[in-house]
């Protein structure tokens, strides 16, 4: 996946905070069924920390530091993209874990449109605001490419993926998991651990085979942006989340699942298989990162939580679906003043020119969290007719997300 490629990864959003009504989680140490744990905020903390993985990889291919900072920068921060994968995985992980047999597929899908479109919106006009203002270089071509951003389509046409706002092309695949997952959780939650298992592999050999599939596909397809190739990572949290659920599973300790995770980041970088487009590092990633989703969520089912559960966290972690919408406007704003919009700077003025738009990318967050997706969300779920029979998500309902990512 190239660097340019990746100015729009992530996502998604609060998805994993589920509901907060629930009974204290057992502080059980073996494993057995969870069926009664509902929270898991070290998953909400964990979409912040995603999402600064996904901010530091903006920073680089938009050059902020150069020289040798640059160059160590890029060694840090260009498998930051990843933290997209990272989003699917957590994405399906936690509307499997929160899924309710008895909600229907048009509850099911009015939440998502509730918790996601408002802020989408809100987010291409804020990258139709800065084409016409400070980043033109970001402006979309034509009406169609524009108007498909708009309803989440057009990641479907690689050459439309990053219109309107880059960052959202992301959501496109979350938009497909979500129309999905009524159709895939059933038969899931059905299967037999067996089942599961070959589930797992599949998804993480589909990941491996991604690039190959699109280079070989009859259309025009993006191992990167083509909703139906990153699906497997939202299909591999959906089945973690239920085995883990069900006890039928015991994930890694934490640390060790914490460094398998470091050396998943790293494997994203490793080459191809030689003559092929087969990308084995890519499963290694994606298999790393759901060990690690699955042992904070253990840890927190079990009574454990761990640091990413602290309120600071918690905060950081339902604000980051708005931070990852607007974080790559804010950074290409704040750098237009330079040739190209590319400061290449010395670390001692790429750093602080770098805390500035962190600053006014969490405040533009905040903001729009707290006056636009809270209320939004809220007004739009008195709307669905199913929620007296089925608890309504309301401001902390899991994202995205994917945050969203």
């Amino acid at each position: 996946m190239s660097s340019t490629g990746a100015l729009s990864r992530s996502h998604a959003t609060r998805e994993a905070t589920i509901t907060t009504t629930m009974t204290s989680p057992p502080m059980a140490t073996a494993p057995g069924p969870l069926d009664r744990v509902r929270t898991l905020p070290s998953l909400t903390g964990l979409r912040w920390a995603t999402a600064m993985l996904i901010f530091g990889h903006h920073l680089m291919a938009v050059n902020y530091f150069g020289g040798n900072a640059g160059v160590v920068w890029g060694v840090l921060f260009e498998a930051g993209k990843t933290g997209v994968t990272l989003f699917f995985i957590l994405s399906g992980f936690v509307l499997a874990w929160g899924y309710k047999p008895r909600q229907t597929a048009r509850s099911f899908w009015w939440h998502r449109v509730a918790r996601i479109y408002p802020l989408h919106l809100v987010g291409v006009g804020l990258a139709l605001l800065a084409a016409a203002t400070l980043v033109p270089e970001i402006r979309t071509d034509g009406a169609a490419p524009l108007v498909a951003n708009v309803f989440l389509v057009n990641g479907w046409v690689p050459d439309w993926w990053q219109a309107g706002n880059a960052a959202s092309w992301s959501l496109v695949c979350e938009a497909f998991f979500y129309l999905s997952f009524p159709f895939l959780i059933r038969p899931l939650v059905r299967a037999s651990s067996r089942v599961l298992t070959v589930v797992v592999v599949a998804s993480l050999v589909l990941a491996a085979l991604a690039p190959q599939i699109a280079a070989f596909a009859p259309g025009v397809l993006s191992s990167a942006s083509t909703p139906l190739l990153r699906l497997p990572e939202f299909v591999l949290g959906m089945t973690l989340a239920l085995m883990l659920k069900r006890g039928e599973w015991m994930p890694l300790r934490l640390s060790i699942a914490l460094p398998l995770a470091v050396a998943g980041y790293a494997l994203s970088e490793a080459p191809m298989l030689p003559g092929t487009d087969i990308h084995p590092g890519l499963a290694g990633t994606v298999g790393f990162y759901a060990l690690l989703v699955a042992a904070l969520a253990n840890a927190d089912a079990r009574g454990r939580s761990t640091f990413l559960a602290r309120p600071l966290w918690q905060e950081l972690g339902r604000v980051s679906f708005a931070f990852y919408l607007v974080h790559l406007l804010v950074i290409a704003s704040v750098s237009s003043g330079w040739p190209d919009g590319h400061p290449e700077l010395p670390w001692r003025q790429a750093v602080p020119l770098a805390l500035a738009a962190f600053a006014v990318a969490l405040a533009v967050a905040w903001a729009l969290h707290k006056l636009v997706e809270i209320p939004a969300q809220r007004w739009l779920l008195r709307f669905d007719r199913s929620r007296a029979r089925v608890q309504p998500a309301v401001a902390r309902e899991p994202a995205e997300a994917v945050a969203a990512r």
